[in-house]
């Protein structure tokens, strides 16, 4: 097999019936959200179906990390990866309620005080709201083609305090507001708004959700699986990858890669021959924004008592610092959220370096000094430097708005894309986003297999 998979050469002579005769019917690369949702829903449609779910990590989840710890954590754990359930709505409530997974509003505790990093208040809703309306009836009355969210705001009549503010509708998708669409931002933000009513935790762990569903296909999972090359022709897959120590092969007749955007553009895995061009602009359309979290336990709280800790951040929102509330409850921890040019920052000086610098902010914030001496445990999430995404989630390039609903379309009826970067707008960049796109490629693979889906897919 491993002579058959040396190139497309080889591969390119098998006939064309020899499709049949592969390893397995459904090949899916990624075991996030996304991989594992096609995965159950493929293997329940149409008896005898051979799935296989390749995972480079030696967990399930991709995006989703809780980290546990009964010796310092609190029972529930603590979120590095996706926090929450975004709305009352979201289609992730089926597979809440199939796992019957405890969850919470996430200000159960009570809706926290806002603070800028230099003590002011944060404006209210409404100011904000009629700061955003502004800016969305400029980019309804503007002409010409998309630019930057930049170049955008720059145009426009604000103050330096409005501009800040309005970036932040930008860093709110890990963007710096050079680096995303202006038509994406202001659009997309609309249609979240509409959309978005509140935000939902799962008690004990947003990692739950993923090992539930890893229990509903056991058997069909491979993890420490790292796979470096595709060779396709339509309706036969070769992919080489690394496990175990070695370097071993399977074929399929259709493929599914559920991998992020930043592994697509960064050249860790290699498709042989290259997907159609209008597939390629539509990947070259995103980018990875740019996420680093850093929980934190003290060995005593940041406040006195009296005070009302709740949220630090500067008006960009590419620092934050989220305290627990009300007073005395939730502990001594601190979770800080980096987007942007903070967290390029925070990932150029690595952990150590990193660390001292996230210490130094906090300090600022909180107006405590010597916190590196309090700090009884933390953790330094870079996903820019996870080679699993090379980044947080997707964002819309200037340019590019549109392009995501090019890249759900399969190529030849032999390989489809999925993951949170294929959701429509304004689903992208969330678990349910992800979910959404598992069900849609399932149900695509389905149909180019002439196997009957299930009707009901919750």
């Amino acid at each position: 097999m491993g002579a058959a998979l040396g190139g497309m050469g080889l591969l390119g002579r098998r006939p064309a019936h020899a499709a049949l005769g592969a390893d397995y019917d459904v090949v899916i690369i990624g075991a996030g959200v996304a991989g594992m949702t096609a995965a159950r829903l493929l293997s329940l449609a149409g008896p005898g179906l051979k799935v296989m779910v390749l995972e480079a990590r030696d967990r399930v989840g991709g995006r989703l990390l809780t980290l546990h710890d009964k010796k310092v954590l609190p029972s529930h754990g603590i979120e590095v990866g996706a926090q929450v359930i975004h709305g009352s709505g979201a289609p992730t409530w089926e597979l809440i309620k199939r796992y019957q997974l405890p969850t919470r509003s996430r200000n159960h505790l009570g809706e926290p005080a806002r603070h800028f990093l230099d003590g002011s208040p944060v404006p209210d809703g409404a100011t904000f709201d009629k700061l955003l309306q502004k800016v969305g009836q400029a980019m309804g009355s503007r002409e010409g083609p998309d630019t930057s969210f930049r170049e955008f705001v720059d145009a426009l009549d604000l103050t330096h305090r409005e501009r800040e503010l309005a970036f932040s509708e930008s860093l709110s998708w890990s963007a710096e507001p050079d680096r995303v669409s202006a038509m994406a931002t202001v659009a997309d933000g609309q249609l979240w708004d509409e959309w978005h009513d509140g935000d939902f935790q799962v008690v004990g762990g947003y990692s739950a959700l993923a090992e539930r569903m890893a229990e509903d296909i056991e058997g069909r999972i491979q993890l420490s699986s790292e796979v470096k090359d595709i060779f396709w022709r339509q309706g036969l897959v070769g992919v080489r990858y690394r496990y175990g120590g070695i370097t071993t092969a399977l074929t399929c007749r259709q493929l599914v890669l559920t991998v992020p955007i930043g592994v697509l553009q960064g050249g860790q895995i290699s498709i042989q021959p290259a997907v159609p061009a209008a597939t390629q602009r539509a990947i070259d359309s995103l980018e990875m924004g740019q996420v680093v979290v850093v929980p934190m336990l003290f060995s005593e709280p940041l406040w006195q008592e009296g005070q009302l800790p709740g949220v630090w951040k500067d008006p960009s929102g590419r620092r934050q610092f989220w305290l627990p509330h009300p007073v005395g409850q939730g502990g001594n921890g601190v979770s800080g959220w980096f987007v942007g040019a903070a967290a390029r920052e925070l990932s150029d000086a690595g952990p150590e370096a990193g660390m001292a610098k996230v210490l130094q902010w906090l300090e600022a914030a909180s107006g405590r000094a010597g916190l590196a001496d309090k700090l009884a445990w933390h953790h330094f999430q870079d996903w820019n430097r996870d080679p699993y995404t090379l980044g947080s989630y997707s964002v819309t390039r200037p340019g590019g708005h549109g392009q995501r609903a090019i890249l759900s379309e399969p190529v030849e009826g032999t390989l489809y894309f999925a993951g949170e970067a294929t959701a429509e707008p304004p689903h992208y960049q969330t678990v349910h986003g992800a979910y959404l796109s598992g069900k849609r490629v399932a149900a695509q693979v389905a149909s180019a297999l002439k196997v009957p889906f299930p009707d009901t897919v919750s």
